[in-house]
């Protein structure tokens, strides 16, 4: 039965291939279940003074976000909040979908405020305004001139010790005022106050030693002369001549910048050879080893230094060099160091300071003497007492007058009236006028 067969190999055929084929092929893969690994960033900070961020780092996932506060200190401003591609909102900063590790950076500026200083007449500070920020305080440097000095520092509540101010910590705008008050009583009226600046050059070397000390005592007490306040020596003026002693309003003070507008003590110093009499006035002159002058249209020039022989003997006690006499590079006064200030122990006869004074009349345009070597440019000896034509007493009755030649220190004791008029005209309208005009209110 042929055809029997043949159908019954044919099923056996199907089954075998039905139920999965032969033994030897490969059974297929099991499905992968596991989720891909998320990726993370650390989001770093960075921040300036004034102000904080919360939190200070944070590891954010991709595909996610975390939003940073910032806080602000008082007296504080946010100037700049940067990185990560984050966006900023009030005070909130995002950052989205990193892609890699980033820092923010926050930048803070403190408010700014500014410090008026005012000052009067006498003195100075190291700038008229600073610019502190909130919080800081200033420490300000007031510098009486030599004839005045402190008498009032305020505002910005700070407090004032020896000679510097410091600000409380500084949270608004403010303003501070600076007084100051002359040594010497303002002139009577009717009498210009003449506030001239002085440099003294002082060439030092084995024989002058001068201290600092001993040159403000020669500015007070020349100060004193001009004023009409040495009082002991005026209380023994005959009283026929006291009518005609003068406060001539002239008051000089230490310079206190130099001619580039440095601060300066007005004490310059230099160690060098040279004499004050030497005939090529070798003091005056830097290229021989001495000082130059400072501008005589600014300030009031005096060298101090040796001024005796071979001898030892002092000869010259002191000299003016007088505009239109001596060139100009010359102009001011020259005084021996041991006759310069009034601390003991100075020259016998010529210890109480008036050398300079007696030299700074003639600067001032009181040429000649009042009694000694006549000259025919005397400015002042023939001329009555206060001025007056009418005036029996003259300027060469005044044996106690400073430009009396012929007699010591003590017995030195008054400018008269109308040598004051002449010095006031010097000044005003003659060749130290520019000196004058350059030294109105100063401060």
């Amino acid at each position: 039965m042929p055809h029997i067969r043949t159908y019954l190999i044919g099923i056996t055929t199907v089954l075998l291939w039905g139920c999965g084929g032969s033994s030897d092929s490969e059974s297929p893969e099991a499905p992968n279940t596991t989720l891909p690994e998320q990726k993370s960033f650390m989001i770093s900070t960075s921040l300036s003074e004034g102000g904080t961020i919360t939190p200070d780092s944070f590891e954010l996932a991709e595909n996610s976000e975390k939003t940073f506060l910032i806080g602000v200190d008082q007296g504080h401003e946010l100037e700049s909040v940067s990185g990560c591609d984050g966006n900023m909102e009030g005070d909130k900063f995002t950052v989205s979908n990193p892609e890699k590790n980033c820092t923010i950076e926050v930048k803070f500026k403190a408010y700014q405020y500014t410090v008026n200083v005012t000052t009067s007449l006498g003195g100075w500070v190291d700038s008229p305004s600073y610019q502190l920020s909130y919080g800081e305080s200033a420490e300000i440097n007031i510098n009486p001139d030599s004839d005045h000095f402190i008498e009032s520092v305020t505002g910005c509540g700070g407090t004032l010790s020896e000679q510097q101010y410091t600000t409380d910590s500084i949270n608004a705008d403010c303003n501070i005022d600076v007084k100051f008050s002359s040594h010497f009583p303002a002139p009577a009226e009717g009498i210009e106050l003449i506030r001239l600046p002085v440099v003294v050059h002082v060439i030092e070397n084995e024989y002058v030693q001068i201290s600092d000390e001993q040159i403000h005592s020669q500015i007070e007490a020349t100060n004193r002369h001009f004023r009409a306040l040495n009082t002991e020596d005026l209380e023994s003026i005959e009283d026929q001549f006291v009518p005609y002693i003068a406060d001539t309003g002239i008051q000089l003070y230490l310079a206190n910048h130099d001619p580039d507008g440095n601060p300066h003590s007005g004490i310059n110093r230099k160690t060098a050879a040279l004499s004050i009499i030497t005939l090529d006035n070798a003091y005056a002159k830097a290229e021989k080893g001495g000082i130059d002058a400072w501008p005589n249209e600014q300030y009031i020039n005096v060298w101090v230094g040796y001024a005796r022989d071979f001898q030892g003997t002092l000869g010259l006690l002191g000299r003016a060099n007088i505009p239109g006499f001596v060139e100009d590079r010359l102009i001011g006064v020259v005084v021996a160091d041991s006759v310069f200030g009034v601390i003991p122990p100075r020259e016998p006869r010529f210890d109480e300071g008036k050398t300079l004074t007696h030299e700074l009349g003639h600067l001032f345009g009181l040429i000649g003497h009042t009694h000694g070597v006549p000259t025919d440019e005397n400015t002042h000896r023939h001329l009555t007492c206060d001025g007056q034509p009418t005036t029996q007493c003259k300027n060469s009755d005044l044996i106690m007058n400073f430009m009396n030649a012929e007699t010591d220190d003590k017995d030195q004791k008054m400018f008269s009236i109308s040598q004051s008029q002449v010095m006031e005209a010097w000044f005003k309208t003659g060749p130290l006028q520019a000196l004058y005009l350059n030294n109105q209110n100063p401060n």
